[in-house]
C-alpha cells in the first residue's frame, strides 16, 4: 500500500487501499446454524477423559459436544456427526452469576447465555437469557430442579421455543430429551450447549461434595 502511494503521488488520482477486514471492526455474521429436529435428545457418554455429549435423533448421530480438557472456565466445542465443527462456547464468571459465549469456528458470534442461581430453601432456581449475536435478549426462561430438571425457554411474549427434560433417575450418566417447537426464534446452537453446561457443572459439583466427605 506505501509503494501505490508513492507511485500515485506523480498523479492526480490516489489509488484505493485495502483495508484488513480486522481493522474495520465491523460485525460479521456467523455461519448457519443445522437444522435440528422437533425431538432430539441429548446422552452424556459414560466413559470418557472429559465431559462429553452425543446427540442423537433415534439412533441416528447428530453432533457431539465435548467439554476442553485445559480450560480456565467451562468451554465446549460442538461438532457434527462427521466431525465438523458447529460452534464453541466458553463461560465467563460474572459478578451476577455466568455468562457462556458461543460463537461460530471463525469466532464470529452466535450469541450467549445469561445464568443466574436462586436458590431457596427446598429449590434451586436457575434463570437463563438468551441472547442474539449483537446482544439484544431474544428469550428467557427459568428452570426449577426438583426431583426432575425441566426447562422451558419462551420468546418475551411468552410463548415457548423450546423444552429440555432431564429424569431424576439416570444410570451412569445424564439423558436430556430437547423439544423444538420455533426454530426461527433462537439458534440452536444456544439450545443444546445449556444442557451440556448444566451437567458439566452438576459433575463438578457433585465431584467436591464427594471430596468433602472424605475424612
Amino acid at each position: 500500500a506505501l509503494n501505490q502511494l508513492k507511485a500515485a503521488a506523480k498523479t492526480d488520482v490516489l489509488p484505493a487501499v485495502r483495508v484488513p477486514s480486522a481493522w474495520s471492526g465491523a460485525w460479521q455474521a456467523s455461519d448457519p446454524a443445522p437444522t435440528l429436529p422437533d425431538e432430539l435428545t441429548i446422552h452424556e457418554r459414560v466413559i470418557s477423559l472429559v465431559d462429553t455429549f452425543d446427540l442423537k435423533a433415534g439412533k441416528s448421530t447428530l453432533g457431539t459436544i465435548t467439554a476442553k480438557f485445559f480450560s480456565l472456565t467451562k468451554a465446549f466445542t460442538y461438532v457434527d456427526a462427521k466431525d465438523h465443527c458447529i460452534a464453541k462456547a466458553r463461560a465467563r464468571l460474572l459478578a451476577w452469576g455466568t455468562r457462556i459465549d458461543v460463537t461460530d469456528c471463525s469466532d464470529r458470534p452466535v450469541g450467549a447465555i445469561k445464568e443466574n442461581v436462586l436458590k431457596s430453601l427446598w429449590k434451586v432456581y436457575t434463570q437463563y437469557s438468551m441472547l442474539d449475536a449483537q446482544g439484544a435478549e431474544i428469550a428467557t426462561s427459568e428452570k426449577v430442579d426438583w426431583i426432575s430438571t425441566d426447562l422451558t425457554i419462551r420468546r418475551p411474549d411468552g410463548r415457548a421455543i423450546a423444552t429440555l427434560h432431564r429424569p431424576w433417575l439416570n444410570i451412569l450418566s445424564d439423558n436430556w430429551t430437547v423439544k423444538i417447537a420455533d426454530h426461527a426464534a433462537v439458534d440452536s446452537r444456544l439450545i443444546v450447549i445449556i444442557a451440556a453446561y448444566k451437567t458439566s457443572v452438576d459433575n463438578d459439583r457433585r465431584k467436591e461434595e464427594r471430596r468433602s466427605d472424605r475424612p
